[in-house]
């Protein structure tokens, strides 16, 4: 097999940075190698592993089926209309297939790239929704900040209704799994939660579940930066309680697996914690792994690979679809 390279397409360039590597956030009285212990590593399976480095290793030369022409689906929310690039494996042309929702910052586009290569391989539509926050443009990006962040949510709700009504196939409607990382882990939170129906399976990597207590536990550079996009402490309790995906915890109803990084400066590991007891005190099916050696951004291919694989496992165990990554050309 040909070694993966040694920066993958659309690495972070500030990936090694001390704003995204440091000492994680721990609330007084915990203890990190406790919570290490609590919810450890562990391994995925390794054949699955070793083919998404293959997926890497080719770069798109001979797998490109994620560099096929895209569905701009639009979607509506009330006055509000969003797109959804779509991107269609193969053999899900013309029968059903489970469908994930992959939610970033990032707007949308077309041609190669690796991550929904990994996923349309393995059977699965890919939808990436362009909701209210994503750069799409300055004030898109803009209309989910302080107070727009509540109704902004609610695009959440209206693109699982999309994706659900455009890929239902001779009545059979699909299976609908909804992920991100970093902020996009934080929409997925918010949609397991708050939106508790709308998708089947989350999984959340780097996300946030308790706002006030994060900005509590954070430095004051990285609290006064976060003031504008989720609100201040004091004045805007409420709002912070009301869009946290923790207040909303007991109307999950579908399985959710969290995974956060050991050295990640700007997630509390503490609160995962306290959310991922929440739900199993509930009886619902949650996970949470720290990976010790990780930071907030894993962008190195043995990084990707062990993540994705994860992904996989979890989609297609909860969905009870084979697990099997197709490598024809």
């Amino acid at each position: 097999m040909a070694p993966p390279p040694p920066q993958v397409l659309g690495a972070h360039a500030d990936a090694d940075s001390p704003r995204v590597v440091g000492a994680a956030l721990v609330r007084d009285g915990d203890s990190r190698e406790e919570l290490l212990r609590r919810h450890p590593r562990v391994e995925p399976d390794a054949a699955l592993k070793d083919t998404l480095l293959a997926v890497l290793a080719d770069s798109g030369q001979r797998l490109r089926w994620s560099a096929a022409p895209v569905e701009d689906l639009a979607c509506d929310n009330g006055d509000v209309r969003f797109r959804i690039q779509v991107r269609v494996p193969p053999s899900c042309s013309e029968r059903a297939c489970p469908v994930l929702a992959f939610y970033t910052t990032g707007c949308p586009r077309p041609g190669y790239h690796w991550r929904p290569e990994f996923f349309l391989r393995a059977g699965f539509i890919y939808a990436e929704p362009a909701v209210r926050g994503t750069r799409c443009s300055e004030d898109w990006a803009r209309a989910d900040d302080g107070p727009l962040r509540v109704e902004a949510a609610t695009d959440l709700e209206a693109a699982s209704r999309c994706l659900r009504q455009r890929f239902t196939r001779e009545g059979v409607v699909p299976k609908l799994g909804i992920l991100g990382w970093s902020y996009g882990g934080n929409q997925t939170l918010v949609g397991m939660t708050r939106f508790a129906g709308s998708y089947d399976a989350g999984f959340a990597l780097a996300a946030k579940t308790d706002l006030a207590s994060f900005l509590a536990q954070t430095s004051p550079e990285l609290r006064r930066a976060r003031a504008a996009e989720y609100g201040d402490p004091e004045k805007d309790a409420e709002r912070l309680r009301s869009i946290s995906p923790v207040t909303w915890v007991d109307r999950v109803e579908a399985p959710i697996a969290l995974m956060l990084g050991g050295r990640d400066p700007k997630v509390s590991l503490s609160d995962a914690d306290v959310f991922v007891r929440a739900l199993r005190a509930r009886g619902q099916d949650a996970s949470l792994m720290i990976v010790p050696e990780h930071a907030h951004l894993t962008e190195r291919p043995e990084e990707i690979a062990f993540e994705h694989a994860h992904l996989l496992q979890f989609f297609t165990t909860r969905f009870g679809v084979p697990l099997s990554v197709d490598m024809k050309p």
